[in-house]
């Protein structure tokens, strides 16, 4: 059941079904209403799309909607025909009565999501009910709120294995939802052995359905990501919960003595960026040294070409972050900044080669630890001159005897 997720709510209509002329069982009471489902209108928590900062949210055909009333104990469907919803078997009821819906059904399973975003619509939980009581027979109009949150989950690590599992306060694992007409909304189903709401394989971004409003303790496998206080999750918001760290210290080792150096990582599984360059240019052979023998000791090396992609050559498009010329300390050079949730607060800093540098001509020039052609190195090329980066490139024949800026990442 695709969904769409554009820039408004929308209003779905729910139309008039053919009453049956044969029906002669039941005189009174007759097929077919016509509801108007409005979907209340709440602010999210961040930006869930590219620049609105709100949930958009739109029925898609084929879309089922669950309707009962406190008269019946089942529930009439009415689906999605790409312009209106239809019900050829919903009854108008002999006595006022109070009406219910329920999208996407009057059952849930949240277990084993794929993750996608395109995926969330479908289990986003929504209820509502009529203002007053009444028979149906002039139509019916529910307005339907939130009763789920999203947690968009970012695995950090390369090759992490996430099993996301989300418990209550009794430490009961939670598996889906449950339709319930005497509160317009849903109750939560849980289970005393393990559930999970989500696998993948490796480092990303994820989208999981959990309930709103009651306390919830999000775990990776067996590790506590986050505890909500008592009142759980805002319905209709999403909250981003990262798997690790996304910064942090480690010791470098320079000239035999220790010292703390920052790190950074920009996007999901990539490498662990120092913050500032080595301090002195390299030749291939010493950016290339491992182990003990490294400029900044075993803890760190320098990245490989493919950890270096941060954008498209030449074009400078995103790959994994955006890029932008600054000028910081009166140094020019390159920006990048992280695109990924969780990540777009997250910036190192690439100076050009400052001796030979300044604003009106500026030149950088990384060392990799790939291996080029003719035994040569790969380099990280930036040419540039008043504000405008106008050359971006790898070179995969640099010379090896060439001294040029180092930017160390993490080694493990």
């Amino acid at each position: 059941m695709k969904k769409i997720l554009y820039s408004v709510f929308m209003l779905a209509t729910m139309v008039l079904a053919a009453c049956s002329s044969d029906d002669t069982t039941e005189p009174a009471v007759k097929r077919g209403m016509v509801l108007k489902a409005n979907v209340e209108d709440t602010d999210t928590r961040a930006t869930i799309t590219d620049n609105e900062g709100k949930w958009k949210f739109a029925f898609a055909t084929k879309d089922v909607v669950k309707v009962g009333n406190d008269e019946v104990t089942g529930y009439y469907t009415f689906t999605n025909n790409g312009t209106v919803f239809e019900s050829t078997d919903a009854k108008q009821t002999a006595e006022a009565a109070n009406w219910c819906a329920f999208f996407p059904g009057e059952t849930i399973d949240l277990r084993n999501q794929s993750g996608a975003f395109a995926d969330v619509a479908k289990n986003y939980a929504l209820a509502g009910a009529t203002a007053s009581a009444t028979t149906g027979s002039d139509g019916l109009t529910v307005t339907m709120k939130a009763k789920a949150a999203v947690l968009c989950i970012v695995g950090v690590k390369k090759d992490e294995r996430l099993d996301i599992n989300v418990r209550d306060s009794f430490n009961c694992y939670i598996s889906g939802f449950v339709a319930d007409k005497n509160t317009v909304g849903f109750s939560v189903q849980t289970s005393e052995t393990k559930v999970s709401l989500l696998n993948a394989d490796n480092a990303g971004v994820y989208y999981v359905v959990v309930p709103a409003g009651v306390k919830l303790s999000v775990y990776n496998g067996t590790t506590l990501i986050k505890a909500t206080k008592a009142g759980g999750l805002t319905a209709g918001k999403y909250y981003t919960l990262l798997t690790g760290k996304t910064t942090d210290k480690e010791y470098a080792t320079i000239n035999g003595e220790k010292v703390e150096k920052e790190w950074v990582q920009l996007w999901p599984g990539g490498p662990k960026f120092a913050t500032e360059n080595v301090a002195k240019t390299l030749n291939r052979s010493e950016a290339t040294a491992e182990g003990s023998a490294y400029v900044w000791g075993a803890n760190w090396r320098t990245p490989t070409k493919e950890e270096m992609n941060f954008v498209n050559e030449h074009a400078l498009t995103p790959i994994n972050v955006k890029a932008e010329f600054k000028v910081q300390n009166g140094v020019p050079g390159i920006l990048y900044t992280g695109i990924q949730p969780g990540y777009t607060d997250k910036t190192i800093f690439l100076s050009s080669n400052t001796a030979q540098s300044s604003e009106e001509h500026f030149q950088g020039v990384y060392w990799t630890s790939t291996e080029g052609e003719q035994s040569n190195g790969v380099s990280l090329n930036f040419l540039g001159g008043e504000g405008v980066v106008y050359m971006y490139y790898f070179d995969n024949n640099a010379s090896t005897v060439t001294a040029n800026l180092v930017r160390p990442v993490l080694a493990k």
